[in-house]
Protein backbone atom coordinates (compact mmCIF):
# COMPACT_ATOMS: atom_id res chain seq x y z
CA UNK A 1 0.00 0.00 0.00
CA UNK A 2 2.93 2.80 0.71
CA UNK A 3 4.25 2.15 -2.74
CA UNK A 4 1.11 2.43 -4.13
CA UNK A 5 0.46 5.42 -2.21
CA UNK A 6 3.69 6.74 -3.25
CA UNK A 7 2.88 6.14 -7.24
CA UNK A 8 -0.29 7.70 -6.44
CA UNK A 9 1.24 11.26 -5.19
CA UNK A 10 3.86 10.95 -8.19
CA UNK A 11 1.14 11.21 -10.89
CA UNK A 12 -0.84 13.65 -9.18
CA UNK A 13 1.88 15.95 -8.63
CA UNK A 14 3.26 15.20 -11.88
CA UNK A 15 -0.08 16.21 -13.88
CA UNK A 16 -0.40 19.63 -11.50
CA UNK A 17 3.14 20.34 -12.22
CA UNK A 18 2.10 19.91 -15.85
CA UNK A 19 -0.22 22.31 -15.39
CA UNK A 20 0.43 24.77 -13.20
CA UNK A 21 4.17 24.63 -13.35
CA UNK A 22 6.35 23.87 -10.07
CA UNK A 23 5.32 27.38 -8.47
CA UNK A 24 1.83 27.08 -8.75
CA UNK A 25 1.47 23.87 -7.43
CA UNK A 26 1.31 23.81 -3.42
CA UNK A 27 1.37 20.55 -1.56
CA UNK A 28 -1.64 21.31 0.12
CA UNK A 29 -3.45 21.04 -3.28
CA UNK A 30 -1.15 18.06 -3.92
CA UNK A 31 -2.67 16.48 -1.18
CA UNK A 32 -6.41 17.67 -2.09
CA UNK A 33 -5.83 16.03 -5.56
CA UNK A 34 -4.91 12.41 -3.71
CA UNK A 35 -7.43 12.81 -0.83
CA UNK A 36 -5.16 12.20 1.44
CA UNK A 37 -3.40 15.06 3.99
CA UNK A 38 0.07 17.07 3.81
CA UNK A 39 1.52 14.87 6.33
CA UNK A 40 0.52 11.61 4.52
CA UNK A 41 3.07 13.44 1.58
CA UNK A 42 5.66 14.32 3.85
CA UNK A 43 5.66 10.17 5.33
CA UNK A 44 6.79 9.54 1.24
CA UNK A 45 8.80 12.71 0.01
CA UNK A 46 11.17 15.55 2.38
CA UNK A 47 9.37 18.35 0.43
CA UNK A 48 8.07 19.97 -3.33
CA UNK A 49 11.21 19.87 -4.84
CA UNK A 50 11.81 16.39 -3.57
CA UNK A 51 8.35 15.37 -4.69
CA UNK A 52 9.25 17.48 -8.22
CA UNK A 53 12.36 15.77 -9.05
CA UNK A 54 11.40 12.36 -8.21
CA UNK A 55 8.15 13.20 -10.65
CA UNK A 56 11.04 14.12 -13.40
CA UNK A 57 13.15 11.36 -12.85
CA UNK A 58 10.40 8.58 -13.27
CA UNK A 59 9.73 10.32 -16.39
CA UNK A 60 12.75 10.40 -17.90
CA UNK A 61 13.84 6.77 -16.66
CA UNK A 62 10.50 5.70 -18.38
CA UNK A 63 11.46 6.89 -21.70
CA UNK A 64 15.40 5.42 -21.30
CA UNK A 65 16.89 8.19 -23.56
CA UNK A 66 20.15 7.19 -22.77
CA UNK A 67 19.84 3.42 -24.17
CA UNK A 68 17.61 4.68 -27.09
CA UNK A 69 20.58 7.08 -28.26
CA UNK A 70 23.26 4.46 -27.61
CA UNK A 71 21.84 2.63 -30.66
CA UNK A 72 22.50 5.85 -32.69
CA UNK A 73 26.10 6.01 -31.91
CA UNK A 74 28.50 6.33 -34.63
CA UNK A 75 25.80 5.50 -37.39
CA UNK A 76 25.81 7.29 -40.94
CA UNK A 77 27.40 10.62 -41.52
CA UNK A 78 26.68 13.99 -39.18
CA UNK A 79 23.54 14.73 -41.10
CA UNK A 80 22.35 10.77 -39.55
CA UNK A 81 22.88 11.78 -36.56
CA UNK A 82 21.31 15.43 -36.51
CA UNK A 83 18.44 13.73 -37.97
CA UNK A 84 18.66 10.67 -35.43
CA UNK A 85 18.29 13.03 -32.66
CA UNK A 86 15.92 15.28 -33.68
CA UNK A 87 13.74 11.89 -34.65
CA UNK A 88 14.10 10.76 -31.24
CA UNK A 89 13.44 14.33 -29.00
CA UNK A 90 10.28 14.62 -31.60
CA UNK A 91 9.06 10.83 -30.70
CA UNK A 92 9.27 12.37 -27.48
CA UNK A 93 7.35 14.75 -27.45
CA UNK A 94 4.96 12.69 -29.53
CA UNK A 95 4.84 9.57 -27.16
CA UNK A 96 4.64 12.59 -23.78
CA UNK A 97 3.10 15.21 -23.73
CA UNK A 98 2.64 16.07 -20.39
CA UNK A 99 6.54 15.73 -20.50
CA UNK A 100 6.48 18.50 -22.91
CA UNK A 101 3.76 20.46 -20.62
CA UNK A 102 6.30 20.37 -17.76
CA UNK A 103 9.11 21.62 -19.61
CA UNK A 104 7.10 24.38 -20.69
CA UNK A 105 5.73 24.76 -17.83
CA UNK A 106 8.87 24.76 -15.57
CA UNK A 107 11.77 25.66 -17.88
CA UNK A 108 11.84 29.27 -16.76
CA UNK A 109 11.62 28.47 -12.62
CA UNK A 110 15.06 28.54 -12.58
CA UNK A 111 16.75 26.98 -9.67
CA UNK A 112 16.77 23.50 -8.97
CA UNK A 113 13.18 22.88 -11.07
CA UNK A 114 14.95 23.82 -14.44
CA UNK A 115 18.03 22.08 -13.30
CA UNK A 116 16.36 18.54 -12.53
CA UNK A 117 15.07 19.34 -15.95
CA UNK A 118 18.11 20.13 -17.87
CA UNK A 119 19.94 17.11 -16.16
CA UNK A 120 17.44 14.46 -16.88
CA UNK A 121 15.45 15.43 -19.89
CA UNK A 122 17.92 17.66 -22.19
CA UNK A 123 21.41 16.54 -20.93
CA UNK A 124 21.09 13.06 -22.55
CA UNK A 125 20.96 14.41 -25.89
CA UNK A 126 22.95 16.88 -25.47
CA UNK A 127 25.59 14.63 -24.26
CA UNK A 128 25.39 11.88 -26.91
CA UNK A 129 25.15 14.82 -29.27
CA UNK A 130 28.41 16.29 -27.67
CA UNK A 131 30.33 12.38 -28.23
CA UNK A 132 29.29 11.89 -31.65
CA UNK A 133 30.80 15.26 -33.20
CA UNK A 134 33.61 15.01 -31.03
CA UNK A 135 34.44 11.58 -32.75
CA UNK A 136 33.44 13.02 -36.32
CA UNK A 137 35.69 15.93 -35.36
CA UNK A 138 38.76 13.31 -34.84
CA UNK A 139 38.09 11.49 -37.35
CA UNK A 140 38.36 15.01 -39.99
CA UNK A 141 34.62 14.33 -40.65
CA UNK A 142 33.52 17.68 -39.71
CA UNK A 143 35.15 20.53 -38.94
CA UNK A 144 36.73 22.17 -35.21
CA UNK A 145 33.58 23.32 -33.07
CA UNK A 146 33.22 23.24 -30.02
CA UNK A 147 31.25 20.06 -29.83
CA UNK A 148 29.18 21.19 -26.35
CA UNK A 149 28.07 24.73 -27.28
CA UNK A 150 26.80 22.59 -31.01
CA UNK A 151 25.00 20.25 -29.26
CA UNK A 152 23.20 22.56 -27.08
CA UNK A 153 22.24 24.54 -29.96
CA UNK A 154 20.93 21.71 -31.88
CA UNK A 155 18.98 20.37 -29.12
CA UNK A 156 17.34 23.35 -27.93
CA UNK A 157 16.57 23.96 -31.89
CA UNK A 158 14.57 21.35 -31.57
CA UNK A 159 13.23 20.61 -27.79
CA UNK A 160 11.57 24.65 -29.06
CA UNK A 161 9.79 22.90 -31.86
CA UNK A 162 8.54 19.96 -30.00
CA UNK A 163 7.59 22.55 -27.30
CA UNK A 164 5.70 25.48 -29.81
CA UNK A 165 4.55 23.26 -32.71
CA UNK A 166 0.90 23.90 -31.90
CA UNK A 167 1.93 27.71 -31.13
CA UNK A 168 3.67 28.32 -34.25
CA UNK A 169 0.32 27.12 -36.18
CA UNK A 170 -1.54 29.44 -34.31
CA UNK A 171 0.72 32.50 -34.73
CA UNK A 172 1.90 32.03 -38.28
CA UNK A 173 -1.19 30.59 -40.08
CA UNK A 174 1.29 27.93 -41.25
CA UNK A 175 0.55 24.46 -41.88
CA UNK A 176 3.64 22.37 -40.86
CA UNK A 177 4.80 19.30 -38.86
CA UNK A 178 7.71 19.39 -36.33
CA UNK A 179 8.96 17.17 -38.36
CA UNK A 180 9.49 19.73 -40.80
CA UNK A 181 12.50 21.21 -38.67
CA UNK A 182 14.00 17.83 -39.42
CA UNK A 183 13.43 18.33 -43.50
CA UNK A 184 14.55 22.08 -43.36
CA UNK A 185 17.01 22.56 -40.52
CA UNK A 186 18.89 19.43 -40.44
CA UNK A 187 20.34 19.51 -43.63
CA UNK A 188 21.25 23.40 -42.84
CA UNK A 189 23.24 22.36 -39.86
CA UNK A 190 24.97 19.10 -41.02
CA UNK A 191 26.62 21.91 -44.07
CA UNK A 192 27.90 24.31 -41.79
CA UNK A 193 29.46 21.47 -39.39
CA UNK A 194 31.15 19.51 -43.23
CA UNK A 195 34.99 20.15 -43.10
CA UNK A 196 34.07 20.94 -46.87
CA UNK A 197 31.57 23.46 -45.96
CA UNK A 198 34.88 25.60 -44.70
CA UNK A 199 36.92 25.90 -48.08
Amino acid sequence: MTSDRRQQILTEATSLFARLGATGTSMRRIARSCGITEAAIYRHFENKADLYQEAIRQKATRHDLRGQLEGMAGVGDVEDVLGGVARAILALANRDPELMRLMFKNSFDGGEVAGVLFREVRLPFIAFLKEELQKRIDAGEIRPVDPFITARCFVGMVMDCALNVGVWTTVSEAEFQADDVICNNVPIFARGLKRDAVG
